[in-house]
């Protein structure tokens, strides 16, 4: 069972897959900005779920799942301000954050985070801010599940001109408090990056929303125009539905929750301590003599599960590992029923 990639494993709920069959939304082609009904029905979630107001003539846009903009926005944003040249990633976090650094010929400046792996602003150089052109937040974090102060996070920036892209696409899997939004500081010098994958498993769907800064949104829905990213209208129609709809989200949260809590007493039986995270749905753990290869080894021979050692979230990840809780469970079920079979 593979346990090491964020890939839904359930269904889309009936009404978004409905939309998605609807005739008519794939004839001509679709606005790359996003549909005025898809822009409406993301600022009516983000009021409902998030308690905050953008405005969906010019605080919102479409994106291509959310892939496709944590990897070229950078690009687009050194277009905009080219004596810029640094962005500011986590130091253990998602690897797209680095890799669109590299795509947009800008310098990756790992950003330190604290011992409860959150960011710590203070220790970014000023001479770095002074040459970045915008800084990656991720809460709830990939892979460790902790919360940022994104409010704290977005002042830091703006005292230095800095640009916040926060990437927000766990938020509805937020267990400790509300859920967070860098909208929550007003949206000057803020994007924020949400996706249907996680919260609606429409992860092969390919369909996301920023929203924030009307200038910064303005400038990107402009190049991103001309450079042909479009959402297919089916899809936008099916976001619709996503978004109007809150029901099918509760019921994901507790599915995951569980799953959470199994894997946890999974981990425990084989000697391994893993606490709940804050937010998403990994399970973030400390290997075992700080060997994550080797615990990676271990669950694999012993359980049949596979998981990520932290290395691929950079240096300061090593000797821990990441556990998702995308496994249906039936499947998880196996697993228990491995437990005890196999020699210590």
């Amino acid at each position: 069972m593979d346990l090491s990639v964020g890939t839904p494993c359930d269904p889309p709920p009936d009404i978004v897959r409905a939309a998605l069959a609807t005739a008519g939304p794939e004839q001509g082609y679709p606005p790359s900005a996003g549909t005025p009904a898809l822009r409406q029905s993301f600022a009516g979630w983000a009021n409902r779920r998030l308690g905050v107001q953008v405005d969906p003539d010019t605080e919102v846009a479409a994106c291509i799942g959310t892939k496709e903009f944590v990897a070229g926005a950078p690009h687009w944003l050194r277009l905009r301000t080219p004596e810029r040249d640094t962005v500011l990633y986590p130091e253990v976090s998602y690897p797209t954050y680095a890799m669109g650094a590299t795509l947009a010929g800008c310098r990756a400046v790992a950003v330190p985070v604290r011992p409860d792996w959150s960011l710590d602003l203070d220790a970014v150089d000023e001479s770095d801010a002074a040459r970045a052109v915008c800084l990656w937040m991720n809460t709830p974090a990939n892979p460790t599940g902790a919360l940022d102060d994104l409010v704290a996070a977005a002042q830091w920036a703006r005292a230095r001109g800095v640009t916040v892209l926060s990437d927000e696409c766990y938020v509805e899997f937020t267990w400790d408090g509300p859920a967070r939004t860098v909208l929550a500081a007003g949206t000057p010098g803020v994007l924020a990056v949400h996706s249907l994958s996680k919260r609606s498993n429409l992860a092969g769907a390919r369909v996301g929303a920023y929203a924030g800064d009307p200038e910064l949104v303005a400038y990107l829905r402009s190049v991103r125009q001309h450079a042909g990213f479009m959402v297919p209208g089916p899809v936008q129609a099916a976001a619709v539905a996503a978004w109007d709809d809150d029901a099918h989200v509760e019921a994901q949260r507790l599915r995951y929750r569980s799953r959470l809590q199994r894997l946890q007493s999974i981990l425990a039986a084989v000697g391994i301590d893993a606490v709940l995270p804050r937010g998403a749905f990994y399970l973030w753990a400390k290997a075992p003599g700080g060997d994550a290869w080797a615990t990676a080894a271990m669950l694999a021979e012993r359980l049949g599960i596979v998981v990520s050692p932290g290395e691929f979230y950079g240096p300061a990840a090593t000797g821990w590992f990441r556990v998702a809780a995308v496994a249906p469970d039936d499947r998880l079920d196996v697993v228990e029923a491995r437990i005890g079979s196999q020699p210590e």
